[in-house]
């Protein structure tokens, strides 16, 4: 199998699309046939040479799939060596000092509530009117 190369996916996209428009009229024609045949309207050798011709079809599409799936394989063990098989790398960001100060600006202000108070056992933050803390269950006074 030869490489393809750069450039060659849209051609391949457009062959697939055309193989599998090709197999849907195939396919369909091929269970009209099947529906013949099961009527007893249509001959066994009819019937094989429109199951042959479905075969046919469904061959040089998963070919083509395989050789296409084969291809970009190739094309992705090519741009990175240095990686394991299976793994994927995301680029870790750069950040500029200038940068970093925006982000240590908060985007918003935190809203204070006074609807709560604190556990007298375990000071846990709870609803100002909860009977018991949520966090070690003593009951509040």
């Amino acid at each position: 199998m030869g490489e393809l190369g750069y450039g060659t996916r849209g051609p391949l996209v457009g062959k697939l699309k055309e193989l599998l428009a090709d197999i849907q009229t195939t396919y369909e024609s091929f269970l009209d046939v099947q529906t013949l045949y099961e009527q007893g309207k249509l001959g066994e050798k009819e019937f094989f040479a429109k199951s042959g011709e479905f075969l046919k079809a469904l061959s040089s599409l998963t070919f083509l799939n395989v050789k296409v799936i084969l291809e970009l394989d190739a094309a992705i063990a090519k741009e990175d060596t240095s990686r394991k098989p299976g793994t994927f790398t995301t680029p870790s960001p750069t950040f500029t000092p200038d940068m970093m100060s925006k982000v240590s600006t908060p985007m918003y202000k935190p809203v204070e509530t006074t609807d709560a108070k604190f556990c007298i056992q375990c000071n846990t933050k709870i609803p100002k009117g909860a009977k018991f803390c949520t966090k070690c269950g003593t009951p509040q006074s």
